[in-house]
């Protein structure tokens, strides 16, 4: 096993994805923000699912959003792709899953050619932009392998890019539902439709992603999450444990071997903060 400390990562922050490539150090349980679709680069890797308690081995697998696991990844190199938010990618995606075992789909089709996509990039240390044409090609379906799914609600893509503004700022439900002219039940439930989690946890999750780009301009972790919007340093590290199911600590531990690639369309989410 190479040891997780040294060996080195790359994240990429698009405006409506995220990849993680490198080594997953931690076992605890996660919930994630976002759809994602986890793919084992040296060989595979094991999910256990909390709410049934059963493990399932592979070599990728497809996770909706709000759905609570653990990763075991055998001492292989990973790579996770967050997908956007307004679950696209991830219908796709599902098209191209072997099977589905309780919550999650597992086996994608093209986990071959995934799997030396992700291991290209991170070992050539492509740039946002080659890598994005190189995952659109090896990675995601093409339109006729996998047709687009319905048009997403406007009203939820006004509340989401409403959020993504400025997500330091708390903003009610009540407000957010007279924005669209709903009750608070219905944006709830329309939102969650979408997504597939509550409005709270969407926040919180664009927070990280807001921490994410902040960290490329030189803030230190503690910076990066006041400025996102965070109340405190415990709140989020409770957050970051939660949803990514590793310790801040074990970024900073790793920082000094992680390349950190942000494109134009993510940079307009931390404008604000940067000043």
């Amino acid at each position: 096993m190479i040891h997780a400390i040294t060996t080195p990562s790359i994240l990429y922050l698009w405006e409506s994805r995220t990849l993680y490539i490198g080594e997953y150090p931690d076992f605890s349980p996660l919930t994630q923000g976002a759809a994602s679709l986890l793919v084992g680069i040296d060989g595979p890797i094991s999910i256990t699912q909390c709410n049934s308690g059963e493990t399932v081995s592979g070599n990728s697998f497809l996770i909706p959003a709000g759905v609570p696991f653990i990763i075991d990844s055998n001492g292989h190199r990973i790579a996770n792709c967050y997908l956007d938010p307004y679950n696209e990618d991830f219908f796709r995606l599902r098209q191209s899953m072997k099977e589905q075992v309780g919550e999650i789909h597992v086996g994608n089709k093209k986990e071959i050619m995934q799997a030396a996509a992700f291991e290209k990039m991170l070992c050539h240390t492509l740039d946002q932009k080659e890598a994005k044409k190189l995952i659109e090609h090896a990675v995601f379906p093409s339109i006729f392998e996998a047709p687009k799914r319905p048009a997403t609600d406007p009203r939820i893509v006004e509340i989401i890019d409403f959020i993504q503004d400025d997500p330091s700022i708390n903003h009610t439900n009540k407000a957010m539902a007279k924005r669209i002219n709903v009750s608070e039940v219905t944006l709830q439930r329309l939102f969650k439709a979408t997504t597939g989690i509550p409005i709270r946890r969407f926040r919180l999750w664009h927070r990280l992603f807001v921490t994410a780009t902040l960290l490329a301009f030189g803030r230190s972790i503690t910076e990066a999450a006041l400025e996102a919007g965070f109340s405190d340093a415990s709140h989020f590290n409770h957050v970051f444990k939660d949803m990514l199911g590793m310790s801040p600590s074990s970024i900073i531990r790793r920082t000094k071997n992680m390349t950190i690639f942000v494109d134009e369309g993510a940079l307009k989410y931390a404008l604000s903060e940067v000043g």
